[in-house]
Parts: structure tokens; C-alpha cells; sequence
């Protein structure tokens, strides 16, 4: 790939993407640019050279298809021609070729889930059933009363970790604060979120998917956004087609409704800054656009999801990179706090974003000719300074067992349907760091100097990538522990047709509603951003002031030791324990010293209870 590098927190290494571990597990994108090589960001030298320089791009023969006038730039399509004539006009600081971005996931391939809007229904057994009442009983000196799901053993397991329930004696959220979910939007017809949904502002680009995906995976046909899926299967087009964003806002937001789950701040307010469509990538431009937006109307957080990579000795690509700078100084001037996604390379992240390891996690069988380095590139938008920049810690990493029964190992790979991968081998060659411990750093997530602060992201069972027995996401994938969760569970996108969605029959969950379990630093990201909410909504005076409710963020984080997960090895090329096919490239497999501390978690573990007390 040439020129900008981005990813998703889910899953596999796309352009500019989302940072959630499970999507597009039916095809690849089949260019790496929106659209054709015309569409570029113009930055006007000065505010007074604005109105000259769009003139005189139209006069060029530039269409402009989005002005960004608070931000001093706008979007065009043009031929080579009309940019350079743009270029030379004396007026521009700057014309860079509008990159695409994609939500935040798991590097491998490997790691997808499953099919992509796969549907199943579990009914929710009375033991289930009996084991909430009698959780929910105890819970009655709580002036609190979360939802169901959260008195399920194991499942919501994240809440805890964070010491939401400490923070709800004090606060739920107020109304007046409003988190914006920059990602794929939301599902507002949701019974979780119909309630909770403020408002939508749709900025995404209807051209992204359809010219990454010219036959698309869904219909199988030719390429078609959101606005003709609504058409073909009903549903809103500003919706979430996706679902990843739904997961961000749930986490967040989901309605204290006495059924299914809560968000960490039930009580905030949520805006959906709709960037991307059913395929999950956004353009610079259009992230940029939804930021300044953000900052504009005193939203009071902005989670993104989202992240790339920029190779700052291409002047294009810096250019962009200054406009990120810019756009997140003037945001957080106004008050409103950019919370991101640290990225799911494994990879080191240093100062001002800089990528200071090799990799990113491979997965085997990888031709050398097709390993990309990140090695000094710059991460965007987590790595921007000012941006709070999260990493992701795990449930527990289970131990290895020398005695697995048959049909318990599981292979992800091969039978991406089959999550039977619930016992680990001790003969394995490849074992997890950390076993027995949690709040390890997850296998997956970025490290290094510039962490801000670590959420629970959720990981396999095991803390290790797929091909090398990782293992199960847990419940609701499998009920060998019972419904222990190693990912992240909430909702998903009722319209998802990328994220996996489970419907519930009992178990005081809502009929016909999507749930799902998913893991990434896309999901550590909206647990920070909702504990910053909780803090604006507890310190009234903090509100609006960012630098203040940053501090009290990082100042207030459960402070963590004893991370074992090591980075990547270069030097182990060795099979992957489940097909057997090598690693030419190095960089599948963990090894080495443990990551340390401050790189893994930062200040430490976001806590809700400490940072509203």
C-alpha cells in the first residue's frame, strides 16, 4: 500500500478504518482512495485567501463537492490538471489527495469473528433467569438498579472493571451532556438507544463504498450505500448499516430502560456524527468536518474509533497531519475532549504518534513482497496531540491445559463459525504471558510513551491471536462458561450487516434486538470517553474546560502493574499453532521482554468511581 496507511480497531488492515475486531469478513476493499485519484483536500493559505482560492479552483475546472470554511480547507474533484493549476494559484497553503480511513481492527485476517451479519437467536435459560433475580435482590440497597444483563455471571464483566457502579452512587450522566460518536452512526430505533440519540449528523460520503466495493458483499451485486440498503431492506439511511458505531454508543449511552444492558452513563446525551457507511471507511476530510462540527456546538467528548497512518516526507500527507493538529487544538479549545483509539497493530506508539516498532501483527503465510512496515510513520487521529489516546486491556488470560477433550481446541480459521476453540494446549509452541492474570495489555493493542490511558477491550480467551489458539470470544459465541464474556458484550446495529448480531429470548432482554460481543481498542475507547462524560456531568465547573476534565481522567486511572504481554517477535517465523503455515515475515507471534507498564496502560486503567468522587 502506497502512501497513507490507516486501520481498523476491529480487525483486518484497511485504509483509514475503524478499531473494533470483527468486520468485512466477506470481502477486501478493491481500491485503497476514495473514489477516483481526483477527489484532494485544498487548504487555503490564510482565512482572507479563502473565497479567492475556491474561485479559482472552480475557474481550474475543480468541482468543489464540500467546503470545511471553519477549518480553512475544502474538498474537490479534479484531473492532475486542475490540482496543479490549484496548486500554482498562489493561494493554496497545500492540495493533498483526500485519503480514506477505516474503523479500528484486529491486523490478521485470522481474527474475524465470523460471517459478517450473521443473526442467531439463544434462548436464555431459567437458571439464567434465576441467578439475575437473586443478583438483582442483592443489589436493593443500591439507589442504582442497573439493567439485566449486568447480573449475568462474567458478562459484563468491563462495568465492574472500570468501577462504574461506584460512579452511578454519584452520577449516571446528565442530560445536558452529550458524547458524539464519530463511526458508522448509530441505530436509533434500537430500544437501547431510541431514547438516547439527541441527534444526527450524517457527513459520510455515499461515493466511499461504493467505489471501494464495486460489487458489494451484502447483495452480491453492484456497488450500493446506505441509502439503498435502506431502500432494498427498509430502515433509516442515516442509521448504522455497519454496527459498529451502535456498540461505541451503547457502551457509552444505552438506556437504563429495566431491560438488557446499561451504558457506563445512561443518562448523557448522544450525538451521532455519522462519518462512515456500511463499509466502515471515512474520508480525512469528513473526520476532520465532523470534528470541527463537534467543536462548533460545545459537544462536550467526541469518541473516535477510527485510525491511520501518515508517512509525514510525503508533503501531501503531512499537510494532513497539520490539519488534524489544527482541527484538535481549536476542538479542544472550545472545550470538547477528542478520545481515539490507540489501534490494533501492536505496535509502538510514540511521542507525537510516531511509530517506533516494527510490524504490524502479520498474519502467517503473508508473502515477504506484501509486508508492509509501519516503522516512522505517524498515527492518526490517536496520536494527534491533544487527542486522548486509549489502549486496551482483556478480561483474564485463562491458562493452558495439558488435557483438552476432543472437539475443544477449535480452529477460527478454517471454521470461522466454529467457536469451540476453548482449551488451549500446554504442547502448543505458543503460549499466552500473563496466564491467570487480568487487565493484561490484549495481544492486539497499540503500546508505548504516547498513552494516555487503558479501558477494557476485551480479548480471546487465551490473549493471542486466532492462528495461534487465541480462543473463544466467550458467551454469547459459547456457553462453556456460561456467560462469561472475554470480549466486550452490548449492542450492535439492529440494520448491522458487517458486526454479528444475537437476539435473546428471556433473560430480561428486549425481543428482536441485536447484541453482540466484539473486541478492539475501538471498544476501550468509549468506556474513557464515557467516564469523561460522568466527570462533566459531576463537576459542573470542569464542564467544557478539557484540559481539566483530562487531567482528572489521567489523574483519577487505577494505576497498573504486572503487564506480561510481550510486543511482536521479529525473529519468530515459526507455524501458527492451528493450520501449520509459517511466518516468513516474523511479526505473527508475540516474544520478548514484557511491554512495560506506562507503555501498556499509561496513567492506568480508567476509573469511573475515582474520577466523579
Amino acid at each position: 500500500m502506497s502512501g497513507r496507511l490507516v486501520r481498523f480497531a476491529i480487525g483486518a488492515l484497511l485504509p483509514l478504518a475503524m478499531l473494533a475486531v470483527p468486520s468485512l469478513a466477506t470481502a477486501a476493499p478493491t481500491a485503497q482512495t476514495t473514489g477516483s485519484a481526483d477527489r484532494y483536500i485544498v487548504v487555503a493559505r490564510s482565512d482572507a485567501d479563502y473565497d479567492n482560492l475556491r474561485a479559482a479552483a472552480q475557474r481550474a475546472g475543480a468541482s468543489v463537492v464540500q467546503d470545511i470554511r471553519e477549518g480553512g480547507m475544502f474538498v474537490v474533484n479534479a484531473t492532475p490538471g486542475s490540482k496543479a493549476a490549484i496548486a500554482a494559484s498562489g493561494l493554496a497553503k497545500g492540495v493533498a489527495k483526500d485519503h480514506v480511513e477505516t474503523i479500528v481492527r484486529p491486523s490478521a485476517q485470522a481474527d474475524l469473528l465470523n460471517s459478517a451479519g450473521q443473526r442467531s437467536k439463544t434462548q436464555l435459560d431459567a437458571d439464567a433467569s434465576a441467578a439475575i433475580a437473586a443478583a438483582t435482590g442483592r443489589n436493593e440497597r443500591s439507589s442504582f438498579r442497573p439493567d439485566p444483563a449486568f447480573f449475568f455471571p462474567g458478562l459484563m464483566w468491563d462495568l465492574p472493571r472500570i468501577n462504574a457502579p461506584q460512579a452511578w452512587e454519584v452520577t449516571s450522566g446528565e442530560p445536558a451532556v452529550r458524547v458524539g460518536v464519530a463511526d458508522t452512526g448509530l441505530d436509533f430505533t434500537h430500544a437501547e438507544l431510541a431514547s438516547q440519540v439527541a441527534e444526527v449528523v450524517d457527513f459520510s460520503d455515499p461515493s466511499v463504498c461504493k467505489d471501494l466495493f464495486p460489487t458489494n458483499p451484502i447483495t452480491g451485486n453492484g456497488p450500493i450505500d446506505d441509502s439503498g440498503l435502506a431502500a432494498l431492506f427498509g430502515g433509516p439511511a442515516d442509521g448504522d448499516w455497519f454496527g459498529h458505531g451502535s456498540w461505541i454508543g451503547g457502551n457509552i449511552a444505552a438506556a437504563l430502560n429495566g431491560e438488557g444492558v446499561n451504558g457506563i452513563a445512561p443518562h448523557v446525551k448522544l450525538v451521532s456524527l455519522k462519518i462512515a457507511q456500511w463499509c466502515g471507511f471515512a474520508a480525512d476530510s469528513t473526520i476532520l468536518n465532523a470534528f470541527i462540527y463537534a467543536g462548533n456546538h460545545h459537544i462536550d467528548v467526541v469518541s473516535i474509533s477510527f485510525g491511520g497512518y501518515l508517512d509525514l516526507s510525503d508533503p501531501s500527507q503531512a499537510l494532513i497531519w497539520g490539519q488534524y493538529i489544527q482541527v484538535v487544538q481549536k476542538v479542544r479549545d472550545q472545550g470538547t475532549v477528542v478520545v481515539a483509539a490507540a489501534g490494533n497493530e501492536h505496535l509502538q506508539i510514540g511521542p507525537a504518534g510516531l511509530v517506533t516498532s516494527h510490524g504490524p501483527e502479520t498474519a502467517p503465510g503473508t508473502p515477504p513482497q506484501n509486508f508492509q512496515d509501519f516503522f516512522g510513520l505517524f498515527e492518526t487521529p490517536g496520536g494527534i496531540p491533544g487527542v486522548v489516546d486509549v489502549s486496551a486491556t482483556g478480561n483474564v488470560v485463562v491458562p493452558s491445559s495439558a488435557d483438552c477433550p476432543p472437539g475443544t481446541t477449535g480452529n477460527p480459521v478454517t471454521d470461522p463459525l466454529n467457536f469451540t476453540g476453548v482449551c488451549k494446549p500446554t504442547s502448543d509452541p505458543h503460549q499466552a504471558p500473563g496466564q491467570g492474570k487480568m487487565n493484561q495489555l490484549t495481544y492486539y493493542s497499540n503500546y508505548g510513551s504516547r498513552i494516555d490511558v487503558a479501558a477494557p477491550g476485551g480479548a480471546r480467551k487465551f490473549n493471542l491471536p486466532g492462528y495461534d489458539r487465541g480462543g473463544t470470544p466467550g458467551f454469547p459465541y459459547t456457553d462453556s462458561d456460561l456467560t462469561t464474556a472475554y470480549e466486550d458484550f452490548n449492542i450492535t446495529s439492529n440494520f448491522a450487516t458487517q458486526i454479528p448480531c444475537f437476539l435473546f429470548t428471556g433473560g430480561g432482554f428486549p425481543t428482536n434486538q441485536c447484541y453482540t460481543a466484539i473486541q478492539g481498542t475501538s471498544m476501550a475507547t468509549p468506556h474513557a470517553s464515557a467516564v469523561v462524560a460522568l466527570i462533566a456531568s459531576a463537576d459542573k465547573d470542569a464542564r467544557h474546560h478539557s484540559n481539566e476534565l483530562v487531567n482528572t481522567l489521567k489523574r483519577t486511572a487505577l494505576h497498573l502493574t504486572g503487564n506480561k504481554t510481550q510486543g511482536l517477535s521479529a525473529s519468530d517465523k515459526s507455524p501458527a499453532d492451528l493450520t501449520g503455515v509459517a511466518c516468513p515475515t516474523g511479526y505473527c507471534h508475540l516474544g520478548g521482554a514484557a511491554i512495560p507498564d506506562s507503555q501498556a496502560y499509561g496513567a492506568g486503567l480508567v476509573d469511573a468511581g475515582r474520577a466523579v468522587r
